[in-house]
C-alpha cells in the first residue's frame, strides 16, 4: 500500500512549505478524483489517503471534511489513512467535530490509523510528530476504535526521540485503548 496526505503544497506559482488541506469544493473534489485515479493507474499496490492537519479553513467550502473524503473513497475506490492526531489538531484550530468526522466517513475503507504528539503554541496546536501523545489524542483514537477495529495503528515520531522506556509508555498506552475495544 502506498499513502500520501489530502493536501496540496503548491499552486499558482506558491509555495506554502507545508502540506496545506484542499478547498473542500466540487470543483476541487473533481481535480482530486482525477489526480488520485492517475496515481492509482500508474501504482502497483492500492492507495490509502490520509487527512491533513490544518491551521485555515478555506471559505465557501461546500462538504465537510467527511463528506469530502466519503465522496473521495466513493469516487475512486481508494482507502483512508485516518490520523486521530490530525483531528484533534484540527478540532481545536478550525472547530471541527471529530465524531462527526467519523460518523461521516466509510470506516469499512480503513486501511490503518496514526498517532502522534504535538504542542500547544497559544491559540495554534501543532501537530509536531516530535512530542508526546495527549490524552485528548488517546481520547479521539478511542472514538475511532469504539466504532471499527483498526487493521493497524501506527505511532508517528520524526525528531526529539524520547528514551526506550517513554516510546514503550506510548505505545502501551495506544495499545491499551484499541485492546479495550477487541472483546
Amino acid at each position: 500500500m502506498v499513502s500520501d496526505h489530502v493536501c496540496f503544497v503548491r499552486a499558482g506559482g506558491l509555495d506554502s512549505g507545508h502540506l496545506m488541506p484542499v478547498p473542500r469544493t466540487k470543483d476541487a473534489l473533481d481535480v482530486l478524483v482525477a489526480n488520485v485515479k492517475l496515481a492509482q493507474q500508474n501504482l502497483p499496490v492500492p492507495l490509502a489517503l490520509e487527512n491533513v492537519a490544518a491551521l485555515l479553513e478555506w471559505p465557501d467550502g461546500e462538504l465537510s471534511e467527511g463528506q469530502f473524503l466519503a465522496e473521495l473513497v466513493e469516487r475512486t475506490d481508494c482507502w483512508l489513512l485516518v490520523d486521530v492526531a490530525n483531528l484533534y489538531a484540527n478540532a481545536r484550530n478550525i472547530a471541527t467535530d471529530p465524531e462527526r468526522f467519523l460518523d461521516e466517513i466509510p470506516l469499512e475503507r480503513l486501511a490503518y490509523v496514526h498517532v502522534a504528539g504535538g504542542v500547544d503554541n497559544g491559540d495554534v496546536y501543532h501537530d509536531t510528530h516530535a512530542h508526546a501523545v495527549l490524552p485528548e489524542v488517546l481520547g479521539v483514537l478511542d472514538e475511532l476504535c469504539s466504532r471499527v477495529r483498526p487493521p493497524g495503528v501506527l505511532l508517528e515520531r520524526d525528531d526529539n526521540y524520547p528514551s526506550d522506556t517513554e516510546i514503550a509508555s506510548e505505545l502501551a498506552a495506544i495499545r491499551a485503548v484499541v485492546d479495550k475495544h477487541r472483546g
